[in-house]
């Protein structure tokens, strides 16, 4: 194997991944690039639709991906989309789009395959058996239950970052008021996953770039440096309650100024710590561990099994 180009069409940001194995199991990243583009800012009407400039900017960006895949000379290019696609009523006239633009078919992953794919990037990159698994990306929350190294149930949620930012209007200083409405709209929604409780205690290994940027402004203003790679790093419940209590105090402007904070992610990163940390109560879990690879990784070592 060369090398293989994975797109991955996420809510909050379109990514590219460029890889090869480098010996045995082990992933070599050739190349890495973002582009911030918030699918969901083009939604038009309820139901929702992917408006025209969205589209347009969508097979932008793949263009552009796709250049740098023939640079590389992958071998394989593989594209896949979450929930922002996932949920749009018009997706089918996105992806013939997308096919008559690019050449590329897409594969919009279910649920359950997005959940399986975060784990399958953490048993091969983490050294840990027994967790829970949550993917947050801008539109939805995976969350798996893994014992013994197997996966054994997940769920996937429409509890992401933007929609409940948008739900809540978390984007400005937050009232205690609803604060509790948020917790007792998610409690709610955990309460239907009844194995939920068998995992109470658990570690939560945590994939998405809000958790991480959670992460980046602790190790800032509470550790005293930045941190490069933030894999593997650790956070207990204190440590997350803090950052949220801190956030949630302050209106948009005011979190931008605060060291580590994301300003693409300034908006929405309340939902964020808020999930994390009514999740972490829910399950009685004592500390979360970041997992800096994702879907993407995972669709890489599912190629190497094949």
């Amino acid at each position: 194997m060369k090398s293989i180009g994975i797109i991955d069409l996420g809510s909050n940001s379109l990514k590219l991944l460029i890889a090869e194995q480098k010996h045995s199991k082990k992933i070599n990243v050739l190349f890495e690039k973002k582009h911030q583009i918030r699918l969901s800012d083009y939604y038009i009407d309820d139901i929702p639709n992917l408006s025209a400039i969205g589209i347009y900017k969508l097979i932008l960006s793949i263009q552009s991906f796709k250049e740098k895949c023939k640079l590389f000379e992958c071998d394989k290019i593989i594209v896949v989309a979450t929930e922002t696609l996932r949920k749009c009523a018009n997706k089918d006239v996105i992806l013939n789009e997308i096919k008559k633009e690019t050449g590329f078919e897409v594969r919009i992953l279910s649920g359950y395959e997005e959940s399986y794919l975060g784990y399958v990037s953490t048993v091969n990159t983490l050294d840990y058996s027994n967790y829970f698994l949550v993917d947050m990306g801008g539109a939805s929350v995976e969350i798996a239950l893994v014992k013994n190294n197997k996966f054994k149930h997940y769920a996937s949620l429409p509890l992401g970052p933007i929609p409940l930012s948008s739900r809540f209007n978390l984007f400005n200083k937050i009232s205690p008021f609803t604060k509790n409405e948020f917790k007792n709209y998610i409690y709610n929604e955990f309460n239907k996953y009844h194995w939920l409780k068998q995992g109470r205690n658990l570690p939560i290994v945590t994939i998405g770039g809000s958790i991480k940027n959670i992460a980046q402004i602790h190790i800032c203003n509470h550790l005293g440096y930045t941190e490069s790679s933030l894999h593997n790093f650790q956070m207990n419940y204190l440590d997350l309650s803090h950052i949220n209590n801190k956030l949630c105090s302050l209106d948009y402007n005011e979190r931008i100024n605060i060291k580590g904070v994301s300003k693409k992610r300034a908006d929405v990163i309340c939902a964020s710590s808020n999930f994390m940390k009514y999740f972490m109560l829910y399950t009685h879990s004592k500390k979360i561990i970041i997992n800096t690879y994702g879907i993407r990784e995972g669709i890489f070592y599912s190629c190497l099994e094949e």
